[in-house]
């Protein structure tokens, strides 16, 4: 059972969806769009982020490819950095440092003519922050970030700034540099659809709201 604060949150034992995170009358999982990138996606995932309603990291999984998912965190799985070790794949992190430089369209392809692979923190921003720290195997990569421009559309957490958003979204803004907005729109299509569920579920929107944005936003993914 996904919950809102796995430590906190003790609400009704209402069938979860276990990768929209919706309510399964409200699941989504159906119409979600799939996109196949020229770049690949790895997320190293908190463990505290498996049982989190607000996670968007398997929503990442479900609708783009390539993208693996590595845990981090729990005693019970060590961590692997396997994936980080793929020969004639450059890995860049993308994530907000003093020391980073802004993703680019050049960085589709790596500077000997291999693959790109982009490195997430799948976690909240305090969690992430000492991850960017910890993860040893991390230290030598180059990190890159997002333009700070946009404010994050994501509210089902809070975000330190226009610089931070959730997975998803960074995922979403990424592809929109490599790949272009229109390859990119679909996603942020679901991630909208998702959030207004999330939303009504948490009563911060009534029915009549949810269903005034949600109804054409399904209607259009549907389209597609």
């Amino acid at each position: 059972m996904l919950r809102r604060n796995p430590k906190k949150h003790k609400k009704d034992n209402i069938p979860t969806c276990g990768v929209c995170g919706l309510w399964d009358q409200f699941c989504v999982c159906e119409i979600l769009p799939r996109r196949t990138s020229r770049i690949e996606f790895l997320l190293i995932q908190h463990s505290s982020e498996l049982l989190r309603q607000s996670n968007t990291g398997r929503l990442v999984e479900k609708m783009v490819e390539p993208c693996e998912i590595i845990p981090w965190g729990s005693p019970d799985v060590p961590f692997s950095a396997e994936s980080l070790k793929k020969p004639g794949t450059r890995h860049l992190v993308l994530y907000p440092r003093s020391d980073t430089r802004l993703l680019e369209p050049a960085d589709l392809q790596s500077p000997g003519g291999g693959k790109t692979s982009l490195v997430l923190l799948d976690a909240t921003w305090a969690q992430a922050k000492s991850m960017s720290r910890r993860i040893g195997e991390l230290q030598d990569l180059p990190f890159v970030s997002l333009p700070q421009g946009e404010a994050p559309r994501w509210k089902l957490r809070r975000s330190p700034g226009p610089g931070y958003c959730c997975t998803l979204e960074a995922v979403i803004r990424a592809l929109a540099i490599i790949e272009g907005a229109d390859f990119a729109a679909p996603l942020a299509l679901a991630l909208e659809l998702v959030m207004t569920h999330s939303l009504h579920m948490r009563g911060k929107l009534n029915k009549t709201e949810m269903e005034d944005i949600c109804l054409p936003i399904i209607e259009g993914l549907r389209s597609l």
